[in-house]
């Protein structure tokens, strides 16, 4: 699994998990939208975490 992939499910199980315990609707488009930001800033989330 490529670790932009990873970042996208980890994204994705966020925005679930808010949904589930929160009770969030979180819009379909939102979803797509910050699932492509994330994506966006892999290079720049790997190097905050090294």
């Amino acid at each position: 699994m490529k670790v932009q992939d990873f970042a996208y499910q980890v994204a994705i199980r966020t925005i679930e998990l808010l949904e589930e315990t929160q009770h969030y609707k979180i819009p379909e488009n939102l979803r797509k939208e910050v699932g492509q930001k994330i994506l966006n800033e892999v290079d720049k989330l790997l190097k905050k975490s090294s």
